[in-house]
């Protein structure tokens, strides 16, 4: 009875780039989306206000130099809430980016890991040399060595190119699936930058 195989062992995932790490935390974008939440609430009820103000001066109410002057206050905190809403949108919407990234990254990361599992798995089994090289290509014999002469591009025989081989399998083509979703992620992700 011949030794059993190897077991299957994923190798060792390679760290998160700093460019994939969230800069905002768990506990910042918590307090983001509470005070998001407040101000559209303090916006609301500052829109109130102010429109009660504009339809007291369209009743005669109160005349236009008392308008001017109620709804000064009411503008100044408009202006300061939105500026606050603008700061907590962007903080949300970061936050969302980064956390879409980093999940595309680690899903790109544990497909690529299986697809080594499994080549490092299949591999022993070929009996292929430890370092894979091309095929060497002959030398091309040295022809004799004659009175020196300039030789141009147009001159010099075409260099000669090694056939290409087109061979496509399954492991390509799951490799060509996973850049078409990685693409597809950027783009949305490209697309929800746009629209914030």
């Amino acid at each position: 009875m011949g030794p059993s195989p190897p077991p299957l062992t994923r190798p060792d995932p390679f760290p998160i780039p700093d460019t994939i790490r969230k800069t905002i935390t768990e506990s910042d974008i918590a307090k983001a989306r509470n005070r998001l939440r407040v101000a559209n609430l303090e916006r609301d009820i500052i829109g109130d206000a102010l429109t009660k103000i504009y339809e007291a001066e369209a009743k005669g109410t109160i005349n236009e130099p008392e308008k001017n002057q109620m709804i000064q206050p009411y503008k100044n905190d408009l202006k300061r809430v939105d500026a606050e809403i603008d700061n907590y949108k962007k903080t949300v919407d970061l936050y969302e980016l980064e956390a879409a990234k980093e999940d595309l990254f680690k899903r790109f990361q544990e497909t690529f890991l299986d697809i080594q599992a499994r080549i490092e798995k299949i591999r022993p089994s070929l009996n292929l040399p430890t370092s894979i090289e091309t095929k060497p290509v002959e030398p091309k014999p040295v022809p004799p060595k004659t009175e020196p002469t300039e030789l141009t591009d147009e001159n010099a025989p075409p260099k000669e190119k090694p056939p290409r081989e087109k061979a496509r399998n399954k492991a390509e083509e799951k490799i060509e699936t996973i850049r078409e979703e990685v693409l597809k992620a950027m783009e949305r992700l490209e697309q929800i930058e746009t629209e914030g």
